[in-house]
């Protein structure tokens, strides 16, 4: 039993002098890592806009953060506004999510305009 407790107050003597040097190190790194992430992010877009709508590139990227209350109304003006880029895009919002063909493709949300979700909340914060 003593030889278990002496270890155990090693290690937990190991992970007290290791933790003050990670936090650190996370600390630094997680604003090029973050950097990373939204390169990623805007190169998935170029990449997705040039498949869509093909050479020469004519598109402006933005970001959005929308409130959870304005976030269909917002969905909704920019299918009015992008719906003439893509004739399948033509019905309703709600048609995409009970299509058997895009779902079985893996489609869950498609839109006439290059849509994707960056989370950026990577703490959760208790409201």
């Amino acid at each position: 039993m003593k030889v278990g407790r002496t270890e155990r107050d090693k290690l937990v003597q190991e992970k007290q002098k290791q933790y003050a040097p990670l936090v650190r190190w996370l600390k630094i790194n997680f604003g090029e890592i973050f950097v990373a992430y939204v390169h990623v992010k805007a190169l998935r877009v170029f990449v997705e806009s040039v498949l869509r709508y093909g050479l020469p590139v004519n598109f402006q990227a933005a970001i959005v953060e929308p409130t959870k209350a304005s976030f269909k109304k917002l969905r909704a003006e920019l299918h009015k506004l992008y719906v003439h880029l893509d004739a399948s895009a033509a019905g309703p919002i709600d048609t995409f999510e009970d299509s058997p063909a895009l779902m079985s493709l893996g489609v869950h949300d498609y839109y006439p305009y290059v849509f994707f979700k960056m989370n950026i909340e990577f703490i959760e914060t208790k409201r």
